[in-house]
């Protein structure tokens, strides 16, 4: 288990890279925000990981929320209308729900990738 200095030190550094980097881009803070406690909640359920490991996991959970949370809160205000109620709610909750499954998302849709990029690559 990593000790707890190092691992607040590693979610301080993501959190400073997850507002440079909003900001740059210009993401909304709140998807951003969500998309942190999400990849902090995953924290939970992965094994140990080094500081770096841990800050860029959790920067990169925040990242994905922050640019996808309001391509999925359109989408499903789009899709369902009784949902319109809930109003900005939806892109907070989309948010939380990326940062937690980013953790499993990115490093399957790397390995998909790979596999494609392998692929063409038998081709002549």
């Amino acid at each position: 288990m990593t000790e707890p200095a190092s691992s607040t030190a590693s979610i301080a550094i993501a959190a400073g890279t997850i507002t440079l980097s909003g900001s740059v881009f210009g993401v909304q803070y709140d998807a951003l925000l969500a998309g942190f406690f999400g990849g902090l909640v995953s924290l939970a359920y992965l094994p140990a990981m080094s500081a770096l490991k841990v800050a860029s996991t959790v920067a990169g959970s925040a990242l994905v929320a922050g640019f996808f949370a309001p391509v999925i809160a359109a989408t499903a205000l789009h899709y369902f209308p009784w949902l319109l109620s809930v109003g900005d709610f939806m892109r907070l909750a989309g948010g939380a729900a990326l940062g937690i499954a980013s953790q499993v998302l990115i490093p399957a849709a790397l390995k998909r990738l790979r596999g494609f990029i392998t692929k063409q690559g038998d081709i002549p």
